[in-house]
């Protein structure tokens, strides 16, 4: 089993990463997040991996053992598989995951795509007891992702658009919030 890998990122997809490690093997991981890297950037991924008839070995990345033990909580949701796993890590912050199972808050969960009500309940359900770690969102990034969502932006794009702002060096709530607005008419 690989339990981690190191190398440089050669591609990122929208769920998907190949990692070029030093021994000239590139491994194809999942992810989420995936915009968290960049082509270049020397990384290194906690591996879930998978075994199934139909595609074989897939192996699952994550940035730090908190999104890989939450996703191997999730897995052990009934009707909870890889890909649904992986999508409540892409759409959500563990804070969000964190606040929804701690409080039973089945909207935070159901702003996933295909994650209805009942699965949202037995995501809660089962996660009751489990490890979610506790990550202090900056209070400057939840207020903008607050005033994005109120004026009708998808929270999922939000977040995104503002985890790029500030990779690209803007702060402040009112230029978090112009970024992303500037940035989601361009996509539009």
């Amino acid at each position: 089993m690989i339990a981690a890998l190191r190398g440089k990122v050669v591609y990122v997809g929208e769920k998907e990463v190949l990692l070029e490690t030093s021994a000239g093997i590139t491994f194809s991981l999942k992810v989420p997040l995936s915009g968290a890297v960049s082509v270049g950037d020397e990384v290194r991924f906690h591996v879930h991996t998978i075994f199934n008839q139909q595609n074989g070995f897939e192996l699952y990345g994550f940035l730090d053992t908190g999104q890989l033990n939450v996703f191997r909580s999730l897995l052990e949701v009934p009707g909870i598989g890889p890909a649904m796993a992986l999508r409540i890590l892409q759409e959500l912050t563990l804070n969000d995951l964190a606040t929804a199972v701690r409080t039973g808050n089945v909207s935070i969960l159901k702003r996933v795509k295909g994650l209805g009500t009942k699965k949202a309940e037995m995501v809660i359900f089962a996660l009751k007891d489990a490890p979610l770690p506790e990550i202090p969102e900056d209070e400057g990034i939840s207020e903008a992702l607050q005033v994005l969502s109120k004026l009708g932006m998808d929270y999922t794009k939000a977040r995104k658009l503002v985890k790029e702002a500030i990779r690209k060096g803007v702060s402040g709530v009112e230029d978090l919030i112009k970024y992303a607005l500037k940035e989601n008419l361009k996509g539009n």
